[in-house]
């Protein structure tokens, strides 16, 4: 799928922690008005046809639970970037009409951005989860936020035995893009009532009120804004 995005967007009509860090592609759709379920039959109607052709890249699709309504996330990860050198393959040169016919035009606008997994910040791999809850950060110094955090979640490894969630440090963009977000995976949205403590809690166990307040003001310091939606995965329309 990650192929036959990219070489469509040419024309004119238009998680997870690794020992190595990873580049993850986001697409957020914002699908037209009383349109979702047309949308969803052509994705399906895609992807039925992609697996019959033998397609073996992975994507997952998100809807988003909150905000604007109609915003649909489709992601992908690659290993390296020279991947987007390579060619559509055959089942994406079998099934593009199907995009361009069955998806696209219930597709009000696009954007696309990308970012690279931060593997030492992030929690190991899990499998399973139906929600994740995305907070994104647009930062005015980037060299204190990432000693912020880096700090921050080596003590809550420490503390309870891994990081709390996915880190992602984004590439590029616009002056309203984010720069990072992290990712907070759960089974399914009863998995938000449990209790837990959260990085500063742990950070004050740990370090004492005063280093915590320290460390939190920096943070703020180096943050220009952030904002956070929940996504439940659409598993009939993911090939993960």
């Amino acid at each position: 799928m990650k192929k036959v995005i990219l070489f469509l967007l040419l024309f004119p009509l238009l998680g997870i922690a690794q020992e190595e860090s990873r580049i993850l592609h986001m697409f957020e759709l914002k699908l037209k008005m009383n349109e979702r379920q047309k949308f969803e039959e052509g994705m399906k109607k895609w992807k039925d046809c992609y697996l019959e052709n033998g397609g073996t890249d992975t994507w997952n699709v998100w809807n988003r639970v909150q905000g604007e309504s109609g915003v649909v996330a489709v992601t992908y990860f690659m290993d390296k970037w020279a991947e987007m050198d390579e060619g559509p393959e055959e089942a994406d040169n079998a099934c593009q009409e199907i995009f361009r016919s069955s998806v696209f035009p219930y597709v009000e606008s696009m954007t696309h951005n990308m970012a690279s997994t931060m593997p030492d910040y992030s929690k190991s791999p899990t499998s399973g989860n139906k929600v994740v809850w995305v907070t994104f950060f647009r930062t005015n110094n980037s060299t204190v936020f990432n000693e912020v955090i880096k700090d921050v979640s080596s003590t809550y490894k420490e503390a309870k035995g891994e990081p709390l969630g996915y880190w992602y440090d984004f590439a590029g963009g616009g002056q309203d893009d984010p720069d990072y977000m992290v990712s907070l995976p759960y089974k399914n949205f009863a998995g938000l009532d449990a209790e837990w403590d959260g990085p500063w809690d742990v950070y004050e166990q740990k370090h004492g009120k005063e280093k915590m307040t320290e460390m939190r003001d920096k943070f703020r310091e180096a943050l220009d804004a952030s904002w956070a939606y929940m996504y439940k995965l659409n598993e009939d329309l993911s090939n993960q």
